[in-house]
């Protein structure tokens, strides 16, 4: 992972990567596909939600309406995906961290393969990052997009399907 993160120049980019910050965004993430599935997010979901919502050349395209669907998205964005096979697994290391620290710091729980995102209003601090740089904000706005797609997309292995990435 170390030579992934390398190619970032800026303190700020570098800082993004932190588990501390990654944890937030699988946070948001599972926090909007429970609003929407009803159930709680996989956790396997939060290994691809992350690099996702990082790449800046996805959330440059990822759409933000409702009426396109991920299926439609995938299908039109090849350049992105592969990007997103690359990224994945150069990345799961971080997302490791950041899952073990968003639960040790309260942000969301893990029980049975599953992410539960505690309430925005139980976390001090949470809203802080609301006045985050641009950046920031769109990464979470995405977060909250791959959040909702993902709960309408099927099950976690059919998501990895699409995106063409593996799951192991």
């Amino acid at each position: 992972m170390s030579q992934w993160l390398q190619q970032f120049t800026s303190q700020e980019e570098s800082a993004l990567f932190n588990p501390a910050f990654l944890a937030v965004v699988i946070r948001k993430t599972a926090e909007l596909y429970e609003s929407e599935a009803k159930e709680k997010m996989p956790i396997s979901l939060a290994f691809l939600a992350a690099p996702a919502a990082m790449s800046k050349q996805i959330r440059d395209t990822f759409p933000i309406m409702k009426t396109t669907s991920l299926l439609v998205w995938i299908e039109t964005h090849e350049k992105e995906c592969l990007i997103l096979h690359r990224n994945t697994p150069a990345l799961a290391p971080a997302v490791r961290k950041a899952l073990i620290f968003g639960t040790q710091a309260g942000l969301f729980t893990l029980q049975h393969a599953r992410i539960g995102a505690i309430p925005a209003s139980k976390i001090k601090n949470l809203r802080s990052l609301s006045q985050g740089s641009p950046e920031v904000k769109d990464i979470l706005k995405v977060a909250e997009r791959l959040g909702k797609s993902f709960a309408r997309s099927g099950d976690a292995a059919s998501i990895f399907s699409i995106w063409g990435v593996a799951a192991g």
